[in-house]
């Protein structure tokens, strides 16, 4: 499933033009991101070894949380889409993203999302 996109027509094309852009730096930015965030890794990623490279990303970001993905690769969201749904449904019902002093409400834009997983 993690590598579908790979058979599509223009992937070569693609690729190349993507590597001789440099490639994806997440180091350059990600440590400006300081706002909670939830950071979803595939326990099985065999692109991205994660317990090298997740914990990276939550060195960098003060504010995140890890949470691993069972049975995963480097694709959660097809891989495991109902679990990963659930994750970050979780997370922001969470106390991390209820502002101070206000009660706990869901917004709107998850409703839907909430009342499917449910």
């Amino acid at each position: 499933v993690g590598r579908l996109h790979c058979l599509r027509d223009g992937w070569e094309d693609g690729m190349l033009s993507f590597m001789q852009s440099g490639g994806f730096r997440p180091k350059e930015k990600v440590s400006q991101i300081d706002v909670p965030s939830l950071v979803l890794w595939g326990r099985q990623d065999g692109i991205l070894e994660g317990k090298e490279f997740a914990q990276k990303f939550i060195d960098a970001m003060p504010n995140a949380e890890l949470q691993w993905v069972e049975e995963c690769g480097h694709v959660p969201h097809l891989e495991q889409p109902e679990l990963t749904a659930r994750y970050i449904a979780d997370f922001l019902e969470s106390d991390k993203m209820t502002p101070l002093g206000k009660s706990a409400s869901v917004n709107p834009l998850f409703g839907n999302l909430l009342s499917f997983l449910n």
